[in-house]
């Protein structure tokens, strides 16, 4: 998915999973604070916390209930 395409489909301040690493459960719920942009490494967006900037590879939806 590149960033326009993430950020037609999600606004700023939905809600996801955040896992750094798929092998280890380190899941934390997190928030976009700012559109995602494009770079040489892929495709980063902002998030409420640290480390701020990540691969939108990494993030999971959260499901609201």
């Amino acid at each position: 998915m590149d960033a326009k395409e993430f950020n037609r489909k999600y606004e700023v301040g939905s809600h996801f999973i955040h896992r750094p690493h798929r092998e280890f459960p380190c899941d934390r719920a997190v928030r976009t604070v700012d559109v995602a942009n494009e770079f040489k490494c892929g495709v980063i967006v902002e998030i409420n916390l640290k480390p701020y900037f990540v691969r939108i590879n990494t993030l999971t939806p959260a499901i609201p209930f």
